[in-house]
């Protein structure tokens, strides 16, 4: 009986994992870390990829990430080697990735001898490969000859080092300069092995106006070091008494030395905990001339410089946010930047009343954060909008809530004004179809006595709106304040109204916090402060503690409710509270206490040997769900991917980054394009997309064009599915559309129907469940209008 569970549920498994296809990844790469170009192409390591510029044809041909095999997006450093026609890539967490052609070779990480495999800037000589990490200096040995690279030696403050969180290399008259908080070291490049023969630079034993170093470079004659209060100029590492500071005072960043000696900087400082160019003054770039003449440009659309770079006679600088400029000789007047997201962190996703997909990247608290708080992001499935505080009308970049109302505008409620000046609290309302921008906060509505808002919920007609410590607001359809309610018997230790999720089901009204759990109210009408209709819910478990989502579902006429908490998933029918987990299944809520039939094995709460389970197993928490059109329930999760459950075949499908595309391990969000049949999944570094089929009822389908069969041949013993297609179209015509399959002698081998994408697929069986033999086979597609295609499919066993 076993054996026959097992064999049902590798069908299934194998039916669900062909099943997403079409997936996509979504990241920022207009933030910019480090830049090389070849055969004129200009490659940029960004915190979401590598992204590749063709000069020639003025644009982006190219783009790594997860999904095309990179194994880390965030990319903090890149060089060319020559010798050996390698791209070293260095990043924040898996080393040096090693890309020839396209492909990715062995890396260069810890487990071949990297100090750490958090690295912040590569330099390349001859065949020696010079790696700054956080935990020291690397030089490797990369010889085009040996498969992969040979650790030479690590250099750290035991030998060398008055640093181990090295952030800039630099060659300066065959001396490696390696740069970091606490000044410059220093040795000759034969010389690393010997302790004595490193040096060290700093404001105390020199004039060098910090020890905080920014940036570093030279020319043949001259060295120049930005730090965060001056440059500092020299021709002589060893001799200061010629030393120039210039701008002293100001955090410089970056510098660049080009061969007229001319200077060329721009004011800031870099913070890498949050991954930001703090901005020092109004100028984005300063060139001081060899002849003393000075020119500076802000008419740029931003003044976050991260690098300047000259190639084959041109000169581009990067930003940290708006891609690369190029210099004309007097201005810099060409932005090279790729139309994309604006942030790598998914906090929210909605999809509005024209199948638009709006994203934010707030967070819970002030101020900035990694790969977050940089406003809204639009997409319409080909071009990306995005919104700031600094560029529209945005009230803030701590978006992190939204909805959509019945106008089809947009609602994006901000967590208070968190800490920065050109921030506000409360509400922005924005109507995309005649871009026009309303506000909504204490100050001019006053029953809104908070400005942090955590959720905004629309039923149709209302607007219901959560406020952190403060309750909910209802606005009408007019956008006037019509209900107030406070959340109901808040814990003693935690007593405020804490609403931070809210669903409106076809039967109650529940809302979630981030200290007291949940409150259901058992009706339809305005909850009212100590009504007859609030509960508490049974579980203590779920009285108090954070709740991340909800969903709900009809199971055969019973509303379900489906909770995800830091404390489990839980699921509540109007009855019954339930529990499910890695271990065991599902318990359910009895006599204050929960069941699982503990000394009987029933299969309703038990795993059956060798059964998928939930998360994969992996001990974690839900943070996301979403119950897909075939009832089928998605739970994100906070580091396991997410598990697709269908509680009616009692299977779980867990994907995460090693069986997938994903870009990250913790999903925040999903949200459903009813028309199309694609699912967006939030995570924190960056946003997937994945097409799961649309139900029938969605099929405006109408052409039968041309079919297409993939893959062909195909191999059914090795796990594959031929799909049948209606070539360049979403779907199979809407209505009883049929496939017939035939063998060489014109037989009937099997009658396919649709599958859930409203195409066709085939397991290479007849239609009595034998597995057919090897050979040539034709199909025929046939539609009630009379519309019809063929074509051939080759299976091999």
């Amino acid at each position: 009986m076993k054996k026959r569970f097992l064999i049902i549920l590798i069908a299934i498994t194998t039916l669900y994992l062909y099943s997403l296809k079409n997936w996509q990844v979504y990241t920022n790469t207009t933030h910019i870390f480090d830049i090389v170009s070849h055969d004129n192409k200009l490659y940029t390591a960004t915190w979401g990829g590598l992204e590749v510029y063709d000069i020639n044809s003025d644009s982006f041909v190219e783009k790594y990430t997860t999904i095309n095999g990179l194994a880390n997006n965030d990319i903090r450093a890149i060089q060319y080697n020559d010798l050996n026609n390698e791209f070293y890539l260095g990043t924040n967490g898996n080393g040096v990735i090693r890309m020839k052609e396209g492909e990715f070779k062995l890396p260069i990480d810890k487990i071949i001898g990297l100090a750490s495999d958090f690295v912040n800037d590569i330099v390349v000589l001859d065949s020696l490969v010079y790696i700054a990490t956080t935990g020291g200096l690397s030089v490797f040995w990369d010889n085009p000859e040996f498969p992969f690279p040979f650790l030479v030696d690590n250099y750290d403050t035991g030998n060398g080092l008055t640093s181990n969180d090295i952030s800039i290399l630099h060659f300066y008259q065959n001396y490696l300069i390696c740069g970091s908080d606490l000044g410059l070291d220093f040795a000759h490049v034969d010389s690393l092995d010997s302790i004595s023969s490193w040096y060290h630079i700093d404001s105390n034993n020199s004039s060098i106006p910090s020890s905080v170093v920014s940036s570093i470079s030279s020319n043949s004659s001259d060295l120049v070091v930005g730090t965060n209060n001056g440059i500092f100029k020299i021709s002589n590492l060893f001799d200061f008494s010629q030393a120039e500071i210039i701008m002293n005072g100001y955090a410089i960043y970056p510098v660049f030395l080009d061969a007229n000696d001319d200077l060329w900087f721009s004011y800031g400082f870099w913070d890498n905990s949050l991954l930001n160019l703090q901005d020092s003054i109004n100028i984005a770039i300063s060139r001081f001339e060899s002849d003393g003449n000075v020119t500076e440009w802000n008419d740029l659309n931003t003044t976050k410089i991260k690098e300047f770079y000259e190639f084959d006679d041109q000169f581009i600088a990067t930003t940290w946010g708006e891609g690369i400029y190029a210099f004309d000789g007097s201005e810099w007047s060409t932005q090279i930047k790729q139309n994309c997201i604006v942030a790598n962190v998914v906090t929210d996703l909605v999809i509005d009343l024209n199948d638009k997909l709006w994203v934010s990247n707030g967070h819970v608290g002030g101020g900035l954060t990694t790969k977050g708080t940089r406003g809204v992001s639009s997409f319409d499935g080909f071009f990306w909008n995005n919104f700031s505080a600094e560029s529209s009308p945005l009230n803030s970049d701590n978006i992190y809530c939204m909805s959509v109302d019945q106008y089809n505008r947009k609602w994006f409620g901000s967590w208070s004004n968190a800490g920065v000046d050109i921030w506000s609290g409360g509400i922005s309302i924005y109507n995309d179809e005649v871009d026009e921008w309303k506000y909504i906060n204490k100050y001019n509505v006053e029953p809104m006595i908070s400005n942090t808002i955590g959720v905004i919920v629309n039923d149709g007609s209302n607007t219901w709106v959560g406020m952190y410590w403060f309750g909910v607001i209802i606005f009408d359809e007019n956008d006037e304040p019509v209900h107030t309610f406070d959340l109901y018997q808040p814990d003693p230790g935690n007593d405020f109204s804490d609403i931070f999720e809210l669903l409106i089901t076809n039967e109650r009204i529940v809302t979630g916090g981030a200290y007291n759990g949940i409150r259901l109210w058992q009706d339809l009408s305005f909850p009212e402060n100590n009504g007859p209709f609030w509960e508490k819910p049974a579980p203590t478990d779920l009285r108090g503690g954070w709740i991340n989502d909800f969903a709900f579902r009809d199971n055969n006429g019973v509303e379900e409710v489906w909770i995800a908490s830091d404390g489990g998933l839980f699921m509540y029918n109007g009855t019954d509270w339930f529990l499910y987990g890695t271990s065991i299944k599902k318990k359910v809520w009895q006599n204050n206490s929960w069941f699982w039939s503990e000394n009987d094995p029933d299969p309703t709460y038990w795993y059956y040997e060798g059964q998928p389970r939930l998360y994969g197993s992996n001990p974690t928490y839900p943070t996301a769900l979403f119950i897909d059109p075939f009832g089928s329930i998605w739970i994100g999760t906070g580091d396991s991917g997410f598990t697709i459950f269908n509680p009616e075949r009692d299977t779980f499908v867990t994907y995460n980054k090693n069986n997938s595309p994903l870009v990250s391990n913790y999903i925040s969000s999903f949200v459903y394009v009813e028309s199309s049949g694609i699912l967006y999944i939030g995570t924190n570094d960056g946003l997937n997309s994945v097409e799961i089929g649309i139900p029938e009822v969605n099929n405006t389908e109408t052409k039968l064009a041309e079919s297409y069969a993939y893959p062909n041949p195909f191999y059914p013993d090795k796990g594959d599915i031929v799909r049948i297609e209606n070539k360049g179209k979403l779907t199979m015509p809407k209505g009883k559309v049929t496939c017939r399959i035939f063998d060489l002698n014109g037989e009937l081998i099997i009658e396919l129907n649709k599958n859930i994408y409203e195409q066709f697929s085939w397991d290479g069986k007849n239609s009595n469940g034998k597995k057919c033999s090897s050979g040539l086979y034709y199909y025929l597609i046939s539609a009630p209008d009379g519309q019809a295609v063929k074509g051939k499919i080759a299976l091999i066993r």
